[in-house]
């Protein structure tokens, strides 16, 4: 084993989503190989209810421009010997650059980038992303490191993809629920879910244009949607508008998703904008067949025909022809199911953790 680095992750959400959970992999995988892993993070959020009390490092949060964040920042770190620190999050991003700056800690930097829109222009956007202490930002996709390339100047910083990854564990050897006896559907009707937040980049209303064609079609599929968020109420709104509101239902927050998913027919994942999703990669480790937009990263796991079928941003009539063929044609479940599997394993959690501490290795030694 190579020698034990102190690394310090900094998160900034209050909320639990897929860039806390992909912290946690990495955070545990570093402990398991023998690394000094600790998370700083606010301490009214979920992640922090998440950590025992030795892993973390709590600070009231105030804003995403936090100078009282960053001193703690800097004090702990100078305190205790830390070598690195990972910021997962925008907000964690100025943070450390603003501890490295005003407060002169000089800890190397390894920055996570997670969502597909371009940096901004501003002048603190190309200070903070071209900071003396950066030396590596890891994008969870091609398509972000495609747009975080051009921004950066610096000749000290190295660019690089380590995508997310899922614990192929969770889904071997689990009991299903029986979800259609206790939402009370008809045991032969289809399933199709989504399991997203309820936030705009999510886009559920091409989910409910496109249940909305499939269910004027044939009355024998229900639609799912699982999760909480902000939009809840516009989109039962929505879906009741949209006349087909008793074939939608809102099942809200499961913590048992790998028991679940055995449930489901088919992924419908209709997001705008997504670094990679790693829905779908919990979809391929269930073999539930997907049908999902071109947003971000998703390409990079969906390749069309061969490991799911995808529809342009928006489209719903195309989804709707996707979402009817994998009901329909179980050879084509089966084919795409099967390669969808196989490229899971490009995707574990092993290995989003190996490629990471290869980064911090390089980092550290440079």
């Amino acid at each position: 084993m190579t020698k034990p680095i102190n690394v310090l992750h900094i998160s900034s959400p209050l909320t639990w989503r897929g860039g806390e959970q992909q912290l946690m992999y990495l955070h545990k995988g570093l402990q398991a190989s023998g690394h000094n892993s600790l998370v700083f993070c606010p301490n009214e959020s979920v992640l922090a209810t998440r950590l025992d009390m030795e892993e973390r490092v709590v600070y009231n949060k105030r804003s995403g421009f936090d100078l009282f964040a960053a001193k703690q920042l800097a004090t702990y770190c100078k305190a205790n010997g830390i070598n690195l620190i990972h910021a997962h999050d925008a907000h964690a991003h100025t943070t450390a650059v603003l501890a490295a700056t005003i407060f002169r800690n000089q800890c190397l930097i390894v920055l996570s980038r997670r969502v597909d829109f371009p940096i901004g222009g501003s002048w603190f956007s190309r200070y903070k992303y071209n900071h003396k202490c950066i030396k590596a930002i890891l994008c969870v996709s091609d398509v972000i490191l495609d747009m975080v390339k051009p921004k950066i100047m610096a000749q000290h910083l190295s660019v690089a993809t380590v995508h997310s990854g899922v614990d192929l564990d969770k889904f071997s050897g689990i009991t299903p629920v029986n979800l259609r006896e206790e939402l009370k559907i008809e045991p032969e009707h289809k399933l199709v879910a989504n399991f997203s937040a309820l936030a705009d980049h999510k886009d559920y209303f091409t989910f409910i244009d496109t249940a909305k064609i499939v269910c004027d079609e044939r009355d024998d599929v229900q639609f799912l949607i699982f999760g909480k968020g902000e939009l809840e109420q516009e989109l039962r709104s929505y879906a009741k508008d949209s006349g087909c509101d008793s074939n939608i239902r809102f099942v809200g927050f499961r913590s048992d998703l790998p028991q679940v998913y055995p449930n489901i027919d088919v992924l419908l994942f209709t997001s705008k904008t997504e670094g990679l999703g790693t829905t779908v990669l919990d979809a391929f480790a269930s073999k539930v067949p997907v049908a999902a937009t071109e947003a971000g990263g998703v390409p990079e796991m969906v390749v069309n025909e061969k490991t799911g079928l995808l529809a342009k941003i928006g489209d719903d009539s195309a989804l709707a022809i996707h979402v009817q063929r994998l009901l329909d044609e179980p050879v084509l479940r089966q084919s795409l199911t099967e390669s969808a599997l196989e490229k899971c394993q490009m995707f574990s959690k092993d290995e989003m953790v190996r490629q990471t501490e290869e980064w911090y290795n390089k980092v550290l030694n440079n």
